[in-house]
């Protein structure tokens, strides 16, 4: 809204003199058109400062609102780096726990393929004990077949002395 006085207007105005002085209805008009324009520049100030309290408070609530958003931020980055942390600590110590695992795998493999390598090793020389038992066994056994048989070798001469005998002398 334009007021239809300005200041400067105000400042210059000049009333028409009068018999007795100033011509009170023009003054009394100016006044009141005077009045009427502070009013509407009062009433004017009044609502740009009820705006402004308002625009301050809102600016205040969305500051606010800034401040809670950062410190909701800065709250999830923390969570997330606590969350990363924890999870590259448990992931390590899922590894080492892996790796402890995998070791003592290891070892009880080793462990029971050194056992496995001994039993087969006692189990050879088992074998070649048997092996040379069987052997003797056999050799024994090719010496007493041989023995038999040389008996025997020296036993027919003898029996065809005794079958031409009996045939002979009669």
């Amino acid at each position: 809204m334009h007021p239809r006085v300005t200041p400067l207007e105000i400042q210059k105005r000049q009333f028409s003199r009068k018999w007795k002085g100033i011509d009170p209805v023009e003054v009394e008009t100016f006044l009141m058109d005077v009045a009427e324009d502070m009013e509407a520049l009062a009433r004017a100030n009044a609502d740009l400062e009820t705006r402004l309290r308002s625009l301050e408070q809102e600016n205040d609530e969305h500051r606010e609102r800034e401040r809670i958003l950062k410190q909701t931020l800065l709250s999830a980055q923390q969570a997330s780096e606590d969350i990363r942390a924890s999870a590259r600590k448990e992931a390590e110590l899922v590894v080492r726990e892996a790796q402890d695992s995998a070791e003592r795998l290891t070892h009880n493999a080793l462990q029971r393929s050194a056992e496995i390598e001994k039993a087969i090793h006692e189990l050879k020389l088992h074998r070649a004990n048997v092996r040379l038992e069987l052997q003797k066994m056999l050799d024994l056994y090719q010496q007493v077949i041989e023995m038999d048989q040389q008996q025997d070798e020296q036993d027919r001469p003898l029996s065809y002395l005794r079958r031409n005998n009996p045939g002979g002398g009669a």
